[in-house]
């Protein structure tokens, strides 16, 4: 067997990674911001920003402001009202993921042999397993070849299989999308260059081709199939199918590209790595789906980086395939059946919530709190100011320290790591400051317009990708409010 891995531990291979083992949230007891405090019996309507607030009067501002370690707020207005997190909601699936996976879990994706190999030529079949690497990519699957190389395979008599029953299929993260939308992935347990795929015209009207796109270059992508559009009907780009694409032609024989999900990823890997095989002098079948028997031999395998290194890059770009599949993998820990996104994060959810906290009991200050995804990809979650807080302590260190600043590259004031989320007509914020008296400060902040954002989904057309210039306006003012808040509580504290 061939082994490519960056250091540690094979996934699974920590006797202390069972969810029983690990009731210690971020190396430190789960202490409640809202045992103390609780919620309302009846959550009210959501409170209107003052119209001399950056134009944004039909908003809703909610906030909280707390002592990180002991949980003392500050500040807080609204701390008890829902919102969308949007992609802020990938803390507690870190956080969960870190606690019940451990921070060293890596995720291997295997090369498997049904039969003996000899003379170059594998008698059986051959086995491509995902492992639930997230950032499974072309090097990757080129670092798996060389392993059949080094073997020697050159050719084999069975099936070229992929198998990605470690992990439920799903097309799509959310229905709610656009069907073009690069970030709204398939999901599974093999994954390709984080599931996207360029289509693309060269200049003087070639093509279209499609493109897996990697630090390894740009290649052919098999699986996804894309042809011109006679009649772009008002729409550049429309699913024909699974994977399958019709492509207006750019005007005047200009190059032209757009980046699309790929809902089949497993299939995609495959394919790709049967191509790379094939470069290599490696005959393989046309891929399959399958399962690994019992007793497969391991030919080659490839194991990720480590849980909080990618966390870190989930976090800093805010990727929802990385947050998805993490997600699953660690509520497989507390329910093996979990099949769907919606069950996986309620499994997540409900273990988060029954860690136990400084006072009173969790029924009361969870109540309205809904997880519908690991990625907040969506308008199905609800959180308040006062149980995402509850969640970011829980998280602990352990989690802070993987929150992204300006020197992330993110647009964020000096001093300030935290995870933002944003939707139309959605802003959500929520980390830690330092302050100007050098005090550090946990934070949470939402804004939202309720209103035009429901008016935007029941209008939902899955061909339109593009946000309505209105929400962009919406974005900006209420960015300028967000930096303001944050201003006032760095200079008051």
């Amino acid at each position: 067997m061939t082994a490519f891995r960056h250091s540690g531990n094979w996934p699974g291979s920590r006797p202390d990674n069972r969810p029983e083992d690990r009731l210690m949230l971020g190396r430190r007891p789960f202490l409640g911001l809202l045992g103390s405090l609780g919620l309302p019996a009846v959550l009210g309507p959501l409170p209107a920003l003052a119209s001399t607030t950056n134009g944004l009067e039909s908003a809703a501002v909610g906030y909280i402001l707390f002592e990180p370690d002991s949980g003392t707020v500050l500040e807080s207005r609204a701390a008890d009202t829902p919102f969308i997190p949007a992609s802020v909601a990938k803390l507690p699936t870190v956080a969960a993921a870190l606690a019940l996976l451990g921070p060293d879990h890596r995720f291997t994706t295997r090369l498997l042999a049904t039969g003996p190999l000899t003379g170059g030529v594998l008698r059986g079949d051959l086995i491509l397993q995902g492992g639930g690497d997230p950032a499974l990519a072309t090097e990757g699957l080129v670092q798996l070849v060389g392993g059949l190389s080094a073997a020697g395979l050159r050719r084999v008599d069975g099936r070229f299989l992929y198998d990605t029953a470690l992990l439920p299929d799903l097309a799509e993260i959310d229905a709610g999308q656009p069907w073009a939308a690069p970030y709204n992935t398939g999901v599974g347990a093999l994954s390709l260059n984080y599931n996207r795929a360029l289509l693309n015209w060269r200049r003087g009207g070639a093509g279209p081709e499609v493109l897996t796109v990697a630090d390894a270059g740009r290649l052919p992508l098999d699986s996804v199939a894309v042809r011109p559009m006679a009649g772009s009907k008002g729409f550049p780009l429309l699913p024909d199918g699974a994977d399958r694409w019709l492509m207006a032609p750019p005007a005047a024989g200009e190059a032209g590209g757009a980046w699309v999900p790929v809902a089949r990823p497993g299939l995609a890997a495959a394919a790709l790595f049967r191509r790379l095989a094939g470069d290599a002098g490696i005959a393989l079948p046309l891929p399959e789906v399958g399962r690994a028997p019992a007793g497969a031999a391991i030919l080659a395998a490839l194991d990720s980086l480590p849980l909080n290194e990618l966390a870190r890059g989930l976090l800093r770009h805010s990727n929802n395939l990385s947050a998805e599949v993490i997600g699953l993998a660690a509520s497989k820990r507390l329910d093996p059946s979990a099949a769907t996104l919606d069950r996986s994060a309620a499994l997540l959810q409900g273990w988060l919530t029954r860690q136990p906290m400084e006072t009173g009991g969790p029924a009361a200050g969870w109540r309205g709190l809904r997880l519908a995804n690991h990625s907040g990809l969506g308008t199905g979650s609800r959180a308040t100011p006062r149980q995402m807080a509850a969640l970011l302590r829980a998280g602990g260190p352990a989690l802070w320290e993987l929150l992204p600043g300006e020197e992330d590259g993110k647009a964020l004031p000096s001093g300030v790591h935290a995870k933002t989320g944003t939707l139309a007509y959605v802003k959500g914020l929520a980390g830690l400051l330092t302050a100007g008296s050098g005090r550090q400060l946990g934070f949470v902040l939402f804004i939202a317009d309720p209103a035009r954002r429901a008016a935007l989904d029941a209008a939902l057309d899955r061909r339109v990708t593009a946000i309505p210039a209105e929400a962009r306006g919406w974005a900006a003012a209420a960015r300028r409010v967000q930096d303001e808040t944050l201003g006032r509580w760095v200079a008051t504290y």
